[in-house]
């Protein structure tokens, strides 16, 4: 990861972002000031009291041990100055769909006519024995499926394709954390780096 000094330079000045959470953090993103792949993520953290987004380093963002760059914490928090810098052991900040779709459930079986999902690719294995201890879904066990934590399922592949048989009822935040897709080009580089 670069230097702090680096990632200011590109906010310079940084109370111009006061509040601006996710544009800033999509800033940072942007100008590759990061140094490594980086993605804006979108939940909850400690301080601010509404939505708040931030920078994972690397890409996933629901690693329990995620690299964090918060460019706008100081706004929200009078204990925090310039860019906070962290990990997400610290529990500062909570990705939106965190957390394990084994605590979550399941969603209701079909009532309706089953739907199958339409893959760009032919699913993995593992999703296609995901999708197999499901069973057959309607339209709304996805809808409720897309909404569920992603954690401990191939959540990345099978989120895509709900959206792509359904519409978008994937939340955009998770689909833009958890898939490499960057809905409105809010949460990716728009040229991303070759990272191997």
């Amino acid at each position: 990861m670069n230097s702090i000094s680096e990632m200011r330079a590109v906010l310079a000045p940084l109370e111009r972002w006061s509040y601006d959470c996710h544009s800033a953090s999509l800033a940072l993103v942007e100008s590759g000031a990061i140094g490594e792949f980086a993605r804006v993520a979108r939940g909850w953290a400690n301080g601010p009291i509404g939505q708040h987004s931030w920078v994972v380093v690397g890409k996933d963002c629901y690693a329990p041990d995620a690299r964090i760059v918060d460019p706008t914490l100081w706004s929200y928090r009078d204990d925090v100055e310039g860019i906070w810098v962290g990990s997400a052991t610290e529990r500062q900040h909570i990705p939106h769909g965190a957390g394990s779709i084994w605590e979550w459930g399941r969603p209701d079986p079909a009532t309706d006519e089953p739907m199958k999902l339409e893959f760009a690719e032919p699913p993995s294995e593992d999703a296609q024995a995901f999708l197999d201890l499901l069973g057959p879904l309607d339209r709304k066990g996805w809808t409720m499926l897309a909404h569920a934590p992603v954690g401990d399922w191939p959540s990345d592949e099978i989120l895509g394709a709900i959206n792509d048989t359904l519409g978008a009822v994937v939340p955009i935040d998770i689909l833009g954390m958890v898939t490499d897709r960057n809905p409105g080009g809010l949460y990716l580089p728009t040229v991303q780096p070759d990272i191997g």
